[in-house]
């Protein structure tokens, strides 16, 4: 909790009490949740807790850039915590999380080749549907949520 409180100070964000459990329980493993399921899942241990507040705080995460809002189509949005370039495997309601750093050196590069250097990347967000071929293991070691 001291790591998560030291987070929300250096953004200048006060540590209540909601937005303690908010980031404690996404940064469990397979940490991409709705504010439904964040609501659910907390409102039993932080009493008068609204969904309001809930959005709310997850918006002045999102907003600290401490938090990034996953959109996809036909779907609920998501929240993971920032943590910088990284790719999404969508397959139906399965979300993998692929960081791969020397995929994303080449994606800066391809850029850079297209358009020029006159355009700085922030951030790689990719997003990737698909399905997985019949009988096929591909990436155990990454993490998957269903939603």
């Amino acid at each position: 909790m001291d790591s998560i409180k030291e987070i929300l100070q250096s953004k200048k964000l006060k540590a209540s009490s909601a937005r303690l459990l908010l980031l404690k329980k996404l940064s469990e493993p397979q940490g991409h949740y709705s504010a439904e399921d964040l609501f659910q899942s907390l409102k039993d241990t932080l009493p008068g807790l609204s969904l309001a507040t809930v959005y709310k705080n997850l918006e002045d995460l999102r907003s600290a850039g401490i938090l990034r809002m996953v959109a996809l189509p036909d779907q609920v949005r998501q929240y993971e915590w920032e943590r910088g370039d990284h790719l999404h495997l969508v397959e139906g309601k399965l979300l993998t999380d692929l960081e791969d750093s020397d995929l994303f050196e080449e994606i800066k590069n391809l850029i850079a080749q297209k358009i020029g250097s006159g355009f700085e990347i922030e951030n790689i967000d990719v997003q990737v549907f698909g399905r997985k071929k019949p009988n096929q293991v591909i990436y155990q070691q990454l993490k998957s949520k269903h939603i």
